[in-house]
C-alpha cells in the first residue's frame, strides 16, 4: 500500500477505537467543519476521526486544528495529520488507513456529511455479516443538484458496465491491507477500481437501503473539475479496461 510520510499536527484519544473515520483533506476550509460536525454527532462513539490534510494551501488544516482542540471533550478520538507532500487522493486515503488502527475504516471526504446513524448502521451491517468485507447505504446528493446515490447491489455484472458505489463505505482494515489499499489514478475513479479489484478477489460488499450519508455537489468537486470532463472520460475509461479487461464500458 503506498502511503506518504505525514507530521502530526494533533492527537487526542485515538487509542483503542474500532472505527476510524477517514478524511482526506484538500483545500476545503469552506467545508470542512461541517463535517467534523457530523462525526462529532455520531450516534457511535466507539470511533476516531483521522483527517489528513494533502498540504492544502488555504486554512483547511487550521481550521482542523482549532476545531479539534474546542472540540477535544466531544467523547471520539481526533486526529489531524499533514502529507511531507502533496500526494492526492487515493495516498492519502491510504495515508489515513496507515495512521489508524481501528479494526474498520470509514472514508469521507471533506465536504460531505454523515447522518447521525450511519457509523452505527456501517458497523451493525459488518458485525452482522463476517462474510463481508465492506458495507455502503444510501447517499443522499445536495448543493448543484438533489438525488440518491449507491441504489445498487453489489454485483460483478453491474459493476462491469460503471460504478455506482462512492467511497463513502465502511471496509474492513485487514481487506484495505490485503488489497494494498487505493491506487493512483489520473483523474480519479479510485474508488471505482477498489469495489473492481473486490470482486477480483471473490469478495463482499453488502448493501444498506437507507440514506445514511450526504454527498456536496458544488463547482470545486472533484467530479465536476477533473473526473467527468469529455476528454478526461474516455482517457479513464481506457485506463480501466487496462486494469480490469473484463470491463464493459461506453
Amino acid at each position: 500500500m503506498i502511503t506518504q510520510q505525514a507530521d502530526q499536527l494533533f492527537a487526542h484519544n485515538l487509542t483503542g477505537r474500532t472505527v476510524a473515520v477517514i478524511v482526506p483533506l484538500f483545500n476545503y476550509s469552506g467545508y470542512i467543519e461541517e463535517t467534523l460536525n457530523s462525526v462529532a454527532a455520531q450516534t457511535c462513539r466507539d470511533l476516531a476521526v483521522i483527517v489528513v490534510d494533502d498540504c492544502s494551501t488555504d486554512a483547511s488544516a487550521q481550521v482542523v486544528e482549532n476545531w479539534m482542540r474546542a472540540n477535544r471533550d466531544c467523547g471520539i478520538g481526533l486526529g489531524l495529520w499533514r502529507n511531507a507532500s502533496n500526494s492526492r487522493l487515493a495516498v492519502t486515503r491510504n495515508t489515513g488507513i496507515g495512521l489508524s488502527s481501528s479494526e474498520y475504516c470509514f472514508f469521507l471526504d471533506a465536504d460531505n456529511t454523515l447522518y447521525p446513524r450511519c457509523i452505527e448502521k456501517h458497523l451493525g451491517a459488518l458485525a452482522a455479516r463476517p462474510d463481508a468485507a465492506a458495507a455502503y447505504g444510501l447517499i443522499e446528493v445536495f448543493g448543484g443538484r438533489a438525488g440518491i446515490m449507491g441504489a445498487g447491489v453489489f454485483d460483478r455484472a453491474a459493476l462491469s458496465h460503471g460504478n455506482f458505489i462512492d467511497a463513502m463505505a465502511m471496509v474492513r482494515r485487514s481487506v484495505l491491507l490485503d488489497l494494498g489499499g487505493f491506487k493512483h489514478i489520473e483523474h480519479g475513479w479510485e474508488d471505482y477500481d477498489f469495489w473492481l479489484r473486490l470482486c477480483e478477489a471473490g469478495l463482499l460488499a453488502i448493501h444498506i437501503p437507507e440514506i445514511l450519508s450526504r454527498y456536496r455537489e458544488h463547482r470545486a468537486s472533484m467530479l465536476r473539475t477533473q473526473t467527468n470532463l469529455p476528454d478526461h472520460i474516455s482517457k479513464l475509461h481506457a485506463d480501466m479496461k487496462r486494469r480490469h479487461p473484463w470491463l464493459d464500458l461506453h
